[in-house]
Formats: C-alpha cells, structure tokens, sequence
C-alpha cells in the first residue's frame, strides 16, 4: 500500500507544479510591461510652489427699480421711504431710460372727464389707472401701466380691451425731461411687501427687479 500512497503523492506534486507555472509566467511578464519605479525623483512641492487657487465668480447684484418719477413724485416717493429706515447707500437714482412702453387713454378735455373715465375703469375691474397731471402734451390722459417691453405692453392692451375699453393704446413712452427711477439695493420678503404699499400712492410707475447701477 505504501507504493500506491507514493505514487499518489508524486502524481499531486507534479499537477501542482503544472498549475504554478503558468501563473508565474504571466505575473512575469505583467511586471515587466510597467515602467520602473524611481523613488528618488519624487519631490515634495512647498506652499510657495503651489498653484494660486481660482477666482471666484462675481456675482450680479439686483435692485428694486422703482420708477417711472417726475421730479416732484420723485421727492414725495423719497419721503415715503424713509418709513422703511434704509440707509443713504441702499437708495440711488438715475435719469430714467427711454426703452418702455405704456397702455394710456388719450387725453381727455378737463380733469373732471378724466377722473369719470378712472371711475368707469373701476368699475370695469381695472384698478391700476391714473390720471396724468403734468404740465405737458399728456396731460389728463390716464395711464392704465407702464411696461418694459413692447410685447408685455400689447398683452395688458389685449386684457383691457377684452373688457370694454376700446379708447386704450399702446406707444413707446415718450420721456419728459426730469425723469427719473430710482434703485433700492436692500432685498427680503418684508422690504419687497412694503415697497408694493407704497406703490399704490404711485399707479403711473412699475416696480421691478432689475441690476444695481454700477
């Protein structure tokens, strides 16, 4: 029995080393494909060396911009501002731009015919309407709003005409000399609410979000 036990043994060694070999081969030539390994040229960069990190983006800020003012409103909505506590930097004006448009009745005769056509407006459901007051080729013509672009301008035309006010219109806004808008840098839910009271005094101007003035 003992040769049988040899002869199983000898045949386990000689298949194990048929196994091994291969494998030895392959991991030979898997370590020959790599580069050699040079510890020596590996170098430690210092803080001075190393790369200033990149810029961060600048941000836009945006404004409220308040505006369209005559020179005499714009005194008047300053004053109303006072109530919200901002400070002089949060406020700045500038002459108001040339590029809105409006949806107006033309003039009427008197005063009195104007504030009749605000009233029946009223009672048509429009709310937003005032009566012009200056001293120039518009006056007593009711501005129904005020818009930054034409295509915004002929929407609300469409929607008060679709109640009856055939007389309306919509031009580009013509700019008196004097006006003005002006730019509020203090932003939150609570200054944005209080801005919307004070605009109900103000019919004729817009408030919108728009970039700080540089």
């Amino acid at each position: 029995m003992r040769w049988v036990f040899a002869l199983l043994l000898l045949g386990n060694i000689v298949l194990l080393a048929a196994m091994q070999w291969p494998q030895n081969k392959s991991h030979d030539d898997s370590m020959a494909n790599h580069a050699p390994f040079h510890a020596e040229k590996i170098r430690l960069i210092t803080e001075d060396e190393m790369p200033p990190p990149a810029p961060a983006p600048v941000a836009q800020q945006v404004c409220l911009e308040w505006g369209q003012f005559a020179e005499q409103d714009l005194a008047r909505a300053r004053t109303a501002l006072q109530a919200l506590k901002l400070g002089e930097a949060d406020i700045s004006v500038q002459a108001a731009r040339a590029n809105s448009w409006w949806v107006y009745i033309p003039p009427l005769k008197t005063k009195q015919e104007a504030n009749k056509k605000v009233d029946e407006l009223k009672g048509l459901g429009i709310q937003d309407s005032f009566v012009m007051q200056d001293n120039n080729p518009w006056r007593y013509a009711v501005s129904l709003g005020v818009f930054s672009t034409q295509e915004a301008a002929e929407r609300y035309l469409a929607q008060v005409r679709e109640k009856g006010v055939r007389s309306a219109k919509a031009a580009p806004r013509s700019q008196d000399g004097g006006r003005s808008s002006m730019f509020i840098k203090a932003s939150g839910a609570d200054i944005e609410a209080e801005l919307v009271k004070l605009k109900q005094d103000f019919p004729a101007t817009e408030l919108k979000a728009a970039p700080c003035p540089q």
